[in-house]
C-alpha cells in the first residue's frame, strides 16, 4: 500500500504575462534584478548576509529590486515554471510489517526526457535516427562511437511505426555517503538521460543533460526480529517497488509514443525506451534479480565464473518464468519462494521486478560495462594483490620507489602498500607505471598476462571502435585468458571465478549495442552526487533534508533554464548588459577573439623566467647538456644569410653570454576525444643539491609530414634539456648576419 502528495507550479498572472511580454526579465524587473537574484542564488554568502544586506535603507529602492529579503526572493523563483516536473512524494509499506515506512521523492521520468528534448542548448545537437558509419566506401570495417551508430537503435527502430523516433532512456542509480567524517547519512540518487544527446554533453554536468528523477529511501528497517536473509529480502523488495513507482509511465510511453516538442518548433512521436542502466556489480544483482556471485548477464554459475566462454544469456521472460513457478510452488512460504529461485540463480526476494511490462527492454542486455568498478576497482586491484603476493615483501614498493619523475605520471613515494582506500583516479595512475616495476622480477608468462590486461584495460575505453579494434579487445582478452593460469602455478590464485573478472566477456557485445564505453561509465554518474546529493544536503539544516535538498535543487534549475532562456532571446544578457550610451560603445575599439585552437597545437609559457640571465656555461653543467653551445651555434646559423662551414664553429663566439631558463611549458595538442581540450606538462628542472638527478621530462616531437597520431612515422622520442629563450635584441646583435630569428626554443637530444 502507499500514500502519494505532490506540489503544483507555480502560477502566472494574465497580467504578469502581458508584463512579461515587455521585457525578457520577467518575473524580475530588470537586467540588475535578475543579476543581484542570480548572485544571491548561487553564489551568494548566505541567507542573514543577504538579509542584512536588503535591509540596509535605500539598497532595494536604489537598485530597483522587486524582493526586500531572501523569502521574497524564494517565493519569485518558486513562481517560476518548474524545469522538468512536479515533485511528488509517495510513502510505501509492506503488510508483514506495517510499522516501516519507506519514503520516496519523484518526478515524472517522461516530463524530465520532454524538458530535455526542447533545451535550447541540446535539442539542435540531438539525432533522431539510427546511423550505421563506416571507415571507408567498402563498408566492410563498421565504426561504433554514438548511441546511434549501434546495434540496439537498428533493432528497435525497425519495431516503431514508420516517422517515429526512439528515445535512448540511460538510467543510474547509486547510493551515496552524504556525510565525510562522522554519521551515516545518506542519499540514493536516480538518475536519467537520453542516447540521443551527444556523449561528450552528457558527461558535462554544466549542460544540464542528466536529470535527477528521485531519491530512493534510505529509512532504516527494524531488525529486531529479522534474520539477516529477511533484511535482504526487504530491501530488495523496498527498490523494485521504488523504481516501480519511479519509472512506471515508461510502460505506457513505451508502447503508445509521446509527442514531443524540440527547441525548433518540430513536433515528433517518441518512444521512450530502456536501454541502458548504469550501476555497480551488487545493483545490477538488484536490478536484475540475479543471484549475488553469479552474472548478472549471463547464466554462467558462480563456480564456472572462469570459464573463458559465456554461458547462454540470461532473458526477461526466462526470468520472470522462474519467480512465477516459484510464486505457484510457495504455498504461502517465502522461504520456499526464495529457495527455489535460488537454485536457478535468480535473486529469491522480489516477486514483482520494477521492468515487468517494460517494452521492447532487455533488462540484463541493459547492464553495461563498468569502467570504474570491474576493470581498475576489480580486475586491476585483484592483479596488483596477486603481483604482491607473488615477490617478497617490500620489493615491488622498493621499485616503485626508485622510478625516475615521468610526465605525466604519478610518483608514488612510498610505494602501493602504503595506500588505503585507494581512489579511482589512482588505480588508473598505478595501472600506468605496474608493469615497467615488474620487468625481471616475474616469469615472462606472468609480464604476458600482467600485459593482455593492461591492453585490455586501455583499448576498451576507446571514444570511438571499429571492427579492428574490437578485433584488438578480443585479442588482448584470449592473450590474457592464454597466461592466466601463471597466477595459479604461483599459488596466488586457486581459481577465477569472480565476477568481475567474467564480465569482461561481455565487452564486445556491448559495445557493439550501446556503443563506447564511455557512454555509460559510472563516473559520469558519480560525479554528479556532488552536485544533487553533497552540495543540496549540505545546504540543509540537517533534519528531514530531503524535501529541503529537492527545493534547493528546483531552484538552482530555474536559474539555470531561465539563464539559458536569456542568452537565447536576447543580446542583453547577464554577462554582456546593454550599455547607457551605445554611441560610446559603438566608438570602443573592439576586443580581438581567441581564435579556436582545435585541430592545432598551443604552447603556453610562464611570462617570467624560473632563472633569468643564467649563463650558457652553468646550463650545460646543471642541465646535463655538454653539446648546448654547438647546437644553439648550429640553429641560429640557419638563419645567417651566409652560413658558415661547420668545422669553423669552434672559431665562433655566441653574441650573447647568458640566457633566461624556464622550468616548464603547457602545450595543448590537437584533442582525440571530441571537442575536449587536452592540457599537457613538461618539465625540466636542473641539477641541484637537492634534486641531484634533476627532471627531464622525454617527448615525441613531430619531425616531418608523415607524422600521424596513430603512428611513429615521421617522429622522434627525445629528452628535454633546456627552455630558454633567446635575447630579447638578438636581432640587433646580429643584424648583418641573422633574420628572423624564433626568440623561445628548447634543446632536445
Amino acid at each position: 500500500m502507499s500514500s502519494e502528495a505532490g506540489s503544483e507550479e507555480g502560477s502566472i498572472p494574465s497580467s504578469d504575462k502581458e508584463e512579461g511580454r515587455r521585457h525578457p526579465f520577467y518575473p524580475f524587473k530588470s537586467v540588475m534584478d535578475w543579476q543581484i537574484a542570480q548572485w544571491a542564488m548561487k553564489d551568494g554568502p548566505g541567507q542573514n548576509a543577504i538579509n542584512r544586506l536588503l535591509s540596509i535603507p535605500g539598497v532595494v529602492e536604489n537598485l530597483g529590486l522587486s524582493f526586500h529579503n531572501v523569502r521574497t526572493l524564494h517565493q519569485k523563483i518558486d513562481s517560476m515554471p518548474e524545469k522538468a516536473g512536479v515533485w511528488k512524494t509517495k510513502q510505501l509499506t509492506f503488510d508483514d510489517c506495517p510499522e516501516d515506512i519507506f519514503t520516496i521523492c519523484y518526478r515524472d521520468p517522461i516530463e524530465a526526457i520532454k524538458s530535455l528534448w526542447r533545451d535550447t542548448d541540446l535539442s539542435p545537437t540531438m539525432k533522431f535516427a539510427p546511423e550505421r558509419i563506416y571507415s571507408d566506401a567498402t563498408r566492410n570495417n563498421r565504426i561504433y562511437s554514438e548511441m546511434w551508430t549501434t546495434q540496439w537503435w537498428h533493432v528497435i527502430q525497425a519495431n516503431l511505426p514508420p516517422g517515429a523516433t526512439v528515445a535512448p532512456v540511460i538510467i543510474a542509480s547509486d547510493k551515496t555517503q552524504l556525510t565525510q567524517f562522522s554519521g551515516s547519512k545518506q542519499a540514493y540518487p536516480v538518475y536519467l538521460t537520453i542516447g540521443n544527446i551527444p556523449k561528450i554533453l552528457r558527461r558535462k554536468p554544466s549542460k544540464g543533460a542528466c536529470i535527477l528523477i528521485a531519491y530512493l529511501s534510505v529509512d532504516k528497517m527494524n531488525r529486531t526480529k529479522m534474520q539477516d536473509q529477511e533484511h535482504q529480502s526487504r530491501v530488495q523488495r523496498v527498490f523494485h517497488e521504488s523504481m516501480r513507482a519511479v519509472l512506471e509511465p515508461l510502460i505506457s510511453a513505451g508502447k503508445n509514443g509521446v509527442e514531443m516538442i524540440s527547441s525548433d518548433g518540430a513536433v515528433r512521436l517518441v518512444f521512450p525506451i530502456l536501454s541502458c542502466y548504469v550501476a555497480d556489480y551488487p545493483e545490477q544483482c538488484l536490478v536484475t534479480c540475479s543471484k549475488y556471485g553469479t552474472c548478472p548477464k549471463c547464466k554462467t554459475p558462480a563456480k564456472n565464473l572462469g570459464d573463458k566462454i559465456a554461458a547462454e544469456d540470461r532473458t526477461p521472460q526466462w526470468t520472470e518464468s522462474i519467480i512465477l513457478e516459484a510464486k505457484e510452488q510457495m504455498d504461502g512460504n517465502s522461504r520456499k519462494f526464495h529457495d527455489y529461485c535460488m537454485q536457478y540463480d535468480v535473486a529469491g526476494s522480489v516477486f514483482r521486478p520494477f521492468w515487468q511490462d517494460f517494452p521492447l527492454c532487455n533488462i540484463h542486455q541493459s547492464m553495461t560495462p563498468d569502467i570504474l568498478h570491474q576493470l581498475y576497482q576489480g580486475v586491476f586491484k585483484h592483479i596488483v594483490s596477486w603481483v604482491q603476493r607473488i615477490l617478497p615483501d617490500g620489493l615491488l614498493d622498493q621499485r616503485i620507489r626508485t622510478l625516475p619523475h615521468g610526465f605525466g605520471l604519478r610518483r608514488f613515494k612510498n610505494g602501493f602498500s602504503a595506500l588505503s582506500q585507494i581512489s579511482g583516479p589512482e588505480r588508473k595512475q598505478m595501472a600506468k607505471i605496474l608493469l615497467g616495476c615488474l620487468v625481471g622480477l616475474i616469469p615472462k608468462q606472468g609480464i604476458m598476462a600482467i600485459t593482455a590486461i593492461l591492453d585490455f584495460i586501455q583499448i576498451a575505453q576507446y571514444t570511438a571502435h571499429d571492427d579492428t579494434t574490437l578485433g584488438y579487445l578480443q585479442d588482448a582478452l584470449d592473450c590474457f585468458h592464454q597466461h592466466l593460469d601463471y597466477f595459479i602455478k604461483v599459488k596466488a590464485r586457486d581459481d577465477f571465478n569472480i565476477p568481475k573478472f567474467h564480465s569482461l566477456l561481455h565487452y564486445l557485445n556491448s559495445i557493439k549495442l550501446y556503443g563506447t564505453t564511455d557512454n555509460y561509465n559510472t563516473e559520469m554518474f558519480e560525479r554528479l552526487h556532488i552536485d544533487f546529493a553533497k552540495d543540496g544536503w549540505r545546504a540543509t539544516n540537517h533534519r528531514d533534508e530531503f524535501p529541503q535538498m529537492i527545493c534547493w535543487l528546483s531552484r538552482r534549475e530555474k536559474i539555470a533554464t531561465f539563464e539559458k532562456y536569456l542568452a537565447q532571446n536576447t543580446t542583453n544578457t547577464p554577462h554582456s548588459p546593454e550599455p547607457d550610451n551605445p554611441e560610446a560603445a559603438s566608438a570602443q575599439p573592439a576586443t580581438p577573439s581567441t581564435p579556436s585552437t582545435h585541430g592545432e597545437s598551443r604552447i603556453s609559457i610562464a611570462k617570467h623566467p624560473n632563472s633569468p640571465q643564467r649563463r650558457i656555461e652553468t646550463i650545460e653543467t646543471q642541465h646535463n647538456c655538454p653539446d648546448f653551445i654547438y647546437y644553439l651555434k648550429v640553429f641560429l646559423n640557419k638563419y645567417r644569410a651566409h652560413p658558415i662551414p661547420q668545422q669553423d664553429f669552434p672559431y665562433t663566439k655566441l653574441p650573447f653570454s647568458s640566457l633566461d631558463v624556464y622550468h616548464m611549458f603547457r602545450f595543448h595538442p590537437t584533442s582525440i576525444h571530441d571537442e575536449e581540450e587536452e592540457k599537457d606538462m613538461v618539465k625540466t628542472l636542473p641539477i641541484t643539491h637537492q634534486n641531484s638527478a634533476g627532471r627531464f621530462d622525454t617527448v615525441i616531437v613531430f619531425v616531418n609530414e608523415n607524422a600521424e597520431s596513430t603512428g611513429i612515422q615521421g617522429t622522434r622520442v627525445g629528452r628535454v634539456r633546456v627552455i630558454f629563450t633567446l635575447p630579447p635584441t638578438i636581432t640587433e646583435m646580429v643584424l648583418n648576419i641573422f633574420i628572423d630569428t624564433p626568440r623561445t626554443a628548447r634543446y632536445d637530444v
